[in-house]
């Protein structure tokens, strides 16, 4: 029985792998039937994905492209897809973009999202906990969701700044999800949410937030990236220019108060939270062109944690007709 399974397994194996490689196109330009390129894009479905806003409006489609998304779990897993062939564009966090490209797997920078903002982010704590700033974390217990991340090594610099002392501060990994919970019930005493949570345990009444310590740390920092691989651009880098400026295109309409309505509504159609909650969290700095000066405040940080090795280039990560100018 277990040798059967493991046949069935292999077997299934061989037959993904197959249908991947059946429905892989060469990667060169080509149109479909109503003269638009095809272009397949991983999504996370984020409440702030602006190319879902991108999509819905009918920017790509005014730029001559035809997005599909392939929906993945991580931007991991979007690498993988576009490693494969399985995707084209691969939406992906800069930590994980940049790792991967020191790593030496070949993908290249096409556009940038949004860049964070001193709201986009926060330390939060429970009303109850006597924390009112960085000084006040020493010895307390702060959740966070990865331990290896670069959160860990910007909020101990945090306290040490406002102390003149090393850092005595805790962490604990728990999920995204946890962390505001577990502030709000006073399982620990601080944690680092996004936006998003920031504004969920202020409106219960039960916390607060107390600080960026990534803001205050390195400044702006672009949100997440779309990366392909060198030879899908060498064959489609007019489709590639075409998306960056889909992209901006949209960023622009974005920023706009008029787009307000459309625009969290199409977010709510994909990351499945009511429109009004969506309105109430600080936005990105939109953009399309990548910002290089936040680009490399995020890499001066990677390479101060030891995530990224002393010598990465982060202009050689960015195709040239991507870079903001």
């Amino acid at each position: 029985m277990l040798l059967a399974k493991k046949t069935a397994a292999a077997l299934s194996g061989l037959l993904l792998i197959a249908a991947v490689t059946a429905c892989s196109s060469d990667g060169a330009e080509g149109s479909d039937d109503s003269g638009k390129t095809s272009i397949r894009m991983t999504s996370l479905s984020l409440c702030n994905e602006l190319s879902l806003y991108a999509l819905d409006k009918g920017i790509f489609e005014k730029n001559g492209l035809d997005i599909e998304l392939v929906s993945v779990q991580s931007g991991s897993a979007g690498i993988a897809a576009v490693q494969g062939g399985a995707a084209d564009i691969a939406f992906v966090s800069p930590q994980g973009l940049l790792t991967a490209i020191d790593k030496g797997v070949d993908l290249k920078i096409i556009s940038d999202s949004g860049e964070t903002t001193k709201d986009s982010q926060g330390i939060i704590v429970n009303n109850s906990s006597g924390i009112n700033g960085p000084a006040d974390l020493q010895g307390r217990t702060i959740a966070v969701n990865d331990l290896g991340g670069t959160i860990v090594t910007l909020v101990n610099r945090w306290i040490e700044k406002a102390t003149g002392q090393k850092s005595t501060a805790k962490f604990v990994a728990l999920g995204f999800a946890d962390i505001e919970p577990a502030v709000e019930n006073g399982k620990v005493d601080a944690g680092a949410v996004t936006a998003a949570d920031v504004q969920k345990i202020t409106a219960s009444g039960k916390g607060r937030a107390i600080g960026n310590p990534t803001w205050e740390g390195v400044g702006a920092t672009p949100n997440a990236l779309y990366a392909v691989t060198s030879s899908w651009l060498k064959q489609n880098q007019g489709s590639a220019e075409r998306f960056v400026a889909a992209m901006q295109e949209a960023a622009d309409a974005a920023k706009q108060p008029a787009s307000n309505t459309d625009k969290f509504a199409i977010y709510a159609k994909y990351c499945k939270k009511p429109a009004e909650d969506l309105a109430a969290i600080p936005e990105l700095a939109y953009s399309g062109y990548v910002d290089m000066a936040a680009l490399d405040n995020a890499v001066k940080l990677f390479k101060e944690a030891k995530i990224l090795t002393p010598d990465f280039d982060a202009t050689a990560a960015v195709a040239e007709f991507a870079r903001a100018r």
